[in-house]
C-alpha cells in the first residue's frame, strides 16, 4: 500500500491525479511510477478511462473502489446511459484488467464522433483551480467527445499545447499554468452554434453526475417512445412518421451544425443513426453526443428526460381488467396479454378473459382512465350468458337488463328476439299479423310496426321472406291519401296515374304555378314522372319560363375600382403597424367599413379587387414568418445575432409550428447578413 496518493479533485480524471502523483513523488522515470501504482512497467496511459483498476485499488487502500473511480474520475458516465446492462457489466470488468475492449463496447472505435486529440481546458476553470488548489488539473467534462464549450463558464475550450502522443509512450501530462492561456479566447463560431453547444455541454456535464448503474439504453429507448407518442411521431405501434420526423429534426439545428459535428441526417437515407436510436438500438450503438442532439430536439434536459415515464405500449402495461359485469372478477386486473392489430393506421387492442368475455379497444389510451373502457364486445362468455338467461326468466325489463350487464338496450332486444325463435311462435305472430290486417285493411307497414312492435321485430328477424311477401316494405308500396284502397307498386301503371293526378290537380287549383313550385311541393311525384313518363311530363306541365334579364342597379366596375384604390391606399399602413396584424379580407372589411370583402362570392364580382386581395392576403404561416422577420431585424441591429429560442418566445409561436418556418427564417437571415 502506498504511503500517500494525490487524491483526485472534484471531477478530475484519474489520469490527471496520477500525473500529479508522479510530479510530487519526485520520480524521474514514468516507468517507476507505473511500477508503484500498478505493479507493471508496460501499462499505456488512457486519458478518458484508465485500466488495471484492481491493482491500483489494492495499492491505494480501502478509500477507493473500482466503481467509484469509474463513476467519479473517468468519462464513462457520459456513455453509461446509452449502452445495455450487459455492456455495463463488461466495461466494469475491462477497467479492472487491461481495458482493451472498452472502446469497442462503448462504440468509440467505429469513428462515429472523432475523439479529441490532446487535453483541453477552460481558462476560467483553470484560474479558479489555481486560486482554490494552487494548481490547475484536467477536468473530465472538458474531455468529452463532441463538446467544445465549458458548461460552467460557457467559454470555448482551449487545447493544452503539449501533445501527449509525442511526450512519452508511458507518460502522464500534468497541467503547467505557465503553458496555459488564461486570456479570454476570441470565439470564431457563430452565436447560433454556440447557443446549441452550450446547452449540449450542460447536458453532458449533468450526465457525469447520473449514477452509472441506474439507467441503461433499454430504459432510454422506452422514454424515447413516450416522447415520440406524445409528439405524434408514431404512425402505428412500431412505425415512425419518418419523413416528417427527419425534417423537423434537421430544422431544429442551425444549418451546417449537424455536418460539423459528424451527425448529418438525410431524409431519404437508410440505416441512419437517428433511425437506429429510435427504432433498433440493439443493432448498433449510438454515440452519447448524438443522444444529446435527440434530447435537444425534444426540448429536454437530462433531469426532465430521466423523469419521463417509460413507454409501456398504446394500452399501457398489463394486466388489464375484465369488463364482464356479470363476472365476479368484474374490473379486476386478470387479463395478462393484449393482441394488438392495425387497421387503416388505427391501433386496435383485443382483450380476452378466461371467463370467455372478449372485447376490443381503439388505441392508444390517452390516460389511465382509458383502461376501463371498451369499444366493442366480441364474445360474452358463460357467466354473462347465464346471468342474461336468469334476468330474462325473471321478466326484468330490457333497460334494466342492459344496465345490469353493461350493454346497450338494442343488444338485449336483439338477443331476446334471437332466443325466442320457435315454429309455434312463428305461426302465432303470422296469425296476429293477418288478423290485424283484416281489421285494418288500409293500414301500412309502418303502422303495424308501431302497434305490434314485438310481432314485427320477431318476423323481421326470423321470417322476413314471409313478411315481405305478405306485407311489402314502404320502399316497395305506397298507399295514396286520396285513394287508400289503391296500392302503388314500383313502375306500375297505378303509380304513374296517381302521380299524374297529383300534378294535374295542383295545376287546376293554381294555373300560374311554375315547374319549380311543383317540384318543391310534389318532389317524389315530379322526379318519378320526369324519369319514367317524360313524354307526358313535357306535354302537360307548365312550359319553362325564360329568365328575364334584370337591369343591374349596381355599377360593379365602378365599385371594383373604388374598393381597389381604398385597399391599395390602406395596405402600406397595415404593413407598418407597430404591432403586426395578419393581412386578410376580413381586416380590410373592418378598416374600410366594407362588410362583404371576406365573402368569396361577393369579391369574385370585383375582379381587380379580388386579384389584389389574393396577392396581398397572408396565410397564418406567412404572417408568422413576416412577424419573425421584423423581430430578426431588431435582433441583428441590437445584438448582431439571432437567438431562435428567444425569437420563438417573442413571437409566441408553438414549437411544432416554429420548426416548420425555421428554414425560411434561416434563408432570410443569410440574405440579410450577406447584404450587410
Amino acid at each position: 500500500m502506498l504511503p500517500f496518493f494525490t487524491d483526485p479533485y472534484p471531477d478530475e480524471l484519474i489520469y490527471s491525479a496520477i500525473s500529479r502523483y508522479h510530479f510530487y513523488n519526485g520520480n524521474i522515470n514514468f516507468v517507476e511510477t507505473l511500477e508503484e501504482l500498478f505493479q507493471s512497467r508496460s501499462i499505456l496511459p488512457s486519458i478518458e478511462f484508465g485500466s488495471h483498476f484492481s491493482n491500483l485499488i489494492q495499492n491505494l487502500g480501502n478509500n477507493y473502489s473500482v466503481e467509484s473511480l469509474l463513476a467519479n474520475n473517468t468519462i464513462y458516465p457520459y456513455f453509461a446511459l446509452f449502452i445495455t446492462i450487459e455492456r455495463q457489466k463488461k466495461v466494469l470488468e475491462d477497467v479492472r484488467t487491461n481495458g482493451q475492449g472498452i472502446h469497442g463496447r462503448l462504440g468509440i472505435s467505429g469513428g462515429k464522433i472523432s475523439r479529441k486529440q490532446g487535453l483541453y481546458y477552460c481558462s476560467e476553470c483553470a484560474n479558479n483551480d489555481i486560486k482554490i488548489y494552487s494548481e490547475p488539473y484536467v477536468h473530465r467534462e472538458h474531455q468529452l467527445q463532441g463538446i467544445d464549450y465549458c458548461p460552467h463558464h460557457e467559454l470555448m475550450l482551449k487545447k493544452y499545447p503539449v501533445d501527449y502522443t509525442e511526450f512519452s509512450r508511458h507518460g502522464y501530462i500534468r497541467f503547467d499554468e505557465r503553458l496555459m492561456n488564461s486570456s479570454s479566447l476570441k470565439e470564431t463560431e457563430s452565436s447560433e452554434f454556440k447557443e446549441v453547444q452550450v446547452k449540449l455541454a450542460k447536458m453532458a456535464y449533468r450526465l457525469l453526475q447520473v449514477p452509472i448503474n441506474q439507467f441503461n439504453i433499454e430504459k432510454v429507448f422506452q422514454k424515447y417512445r413516450t416522447l415520440l407518442r406524445e409528439n405524434n411521431w408514431l404512425m402505428t405501434n412500431t412505425r415512425l412518421k419518418r419523413e416528417e420526423l427527419f425534417r423537423a429534426f434537421i430544422s431544429k439545428f442551425p444549418q451546417g451544425f449537424l455536418e460539423k459535428y459528424e451527425s448529418p441526417v438525410k431524409i431519404d437515407g437508410q440505416n441512419q443513426w437517428l433511425q437506429i436510436a429510435l427504432t433498433n438500438f440493439l443493432r448498433n450503438s449510438v454515440h452519447p453526443f448524438r443522444h444529446l442532439l435527440l434530447l435537444y430536439f425534444f426540448d429536454q434536459d437530462i433531469d426532465s428526460f430521466l423523469e419521463i415515464k417509460e413507454d409501456d405500449g398504446p394500452f399501457g402495461s398489463g394486466p388489464w381488467p375484465c369488463l364482464n359485469k356479470a363476472a365476479k372478477h368484474y374490473k379486476v386486473l386478470v387479463i395478462s396479454e393484449v393482441e394488438i392489430k392495425t387497421r387503416d393506421k388505427v391501433l386496435i387492442g383485443k382483450f380476452s378473459c378466461s371467463c370467455g368475455f372478449e372485447y376490443t379497444r381503439i388505441g392508444p389510451d390517452k390516460s389511465e382512465e382509458g383502461k376501463w373502457r371498451k369499444s366493442r364486445i366480441l364474445a360474452y362468455g358463460k357467466a354473462w350468458e347465464e346471468k342474461f338467461e336468469k334476468l330474462v326468466s325473471l321478466n326484468v325489463s330490457r333497460e334494466k337488463i342492459a344496465l345490469e350487464l353493461d350493454v346497450s338496450p338494442k343488444t338485449i332486444y336483439n338477443r331476446i328476439a334471437i332466443k325466442a325463435t320457435s315454429p309455434e311462435l312463428t305461426e302465432k305472430y303470422r296469425a296476429d299479423l293477418l288478423e290485424w290486417r283484416e281489421k285494418f285493411p288500409n293500414a301500412n307497414r309502418k303502422q303495424f310496426q308501431t302497434k305490434l312492435k314485438k310481432n314485427f321485430t320477431y318476423l323481421y328477424n326470423h321470417d322476413r321472406e314471409w313478411l315481405d311477401a305478405n306485407f311489402p316494405s314502404k320502399r316497395k308500396t305506397l298507399h295514396t291519401p286520396k285513394n287508400p284502397n289503391i296500392t302503388l307498386k314500383s313502375n306500375t301503371k297505378n303509380r304513374i296515374e296517381y302521380y299524374r293526378s297529383l300534378l294535374l290537380d295542383a295545376i287546376k287549383e293554381c294555373p300560374d304555378v311554375t315547374r319549380t313550385q311543383l317540384e318543391r311541393k310534389f318532389y317524389t311525384a315530379y322526379r318519378y314522372l320526369y324519369i319514367n313518363d317524360k313524354e307526358w311530363f313535357d306535354a302537360n306541365l307548365p312550359q319553362k319560363r325564360q329568365a328575364t334579364t334584370i337591369t343591374n342597379a349596381t355599377d360593379w366596375n365602378k365599385r371594383d375600382q373604388e374598393y381597389y384604390q381604398k385597399i391599395k391606399e390602406v395596405y402600406p399602413e397595415l404593413k407598418t403597424l407597430e404591432k403586426p396584424v395578419r393581412i386578410t379580407g376580413k381586416l380590410f372589411s373592418k378598416r374600410l367599413n366594407i362588410f362583404n370583402l371576406s365573402i368569396k362570392s361577393y369579391v369574385e364580382k370585383l375582379p381587380k379587387t379580388n386579384e389584389l386581395l389574393n396577392e396581398i392576403s397572408e396565410t397564418v404561416q406567412e404572417f408568422q414568418i413576416r412577424r419573425c422577420c421584423i423581430v430578426i431585424d431588431k435582433m441583428l441591429e441590437e445584438e448582431n445575432c439571432v437567438r431562435f429560442e428567444k425569437l420563438r418566445e417573442s413571437c409566441a409561436i408553438e414549437s411544432k409550428n416554429f420548426k416548420k418556418i425555421k428554414p425560411y427564417l434561416e434563408e432570410y437571415i443569410r440574405k440579410k447578413q450577406k447584404n450587410i
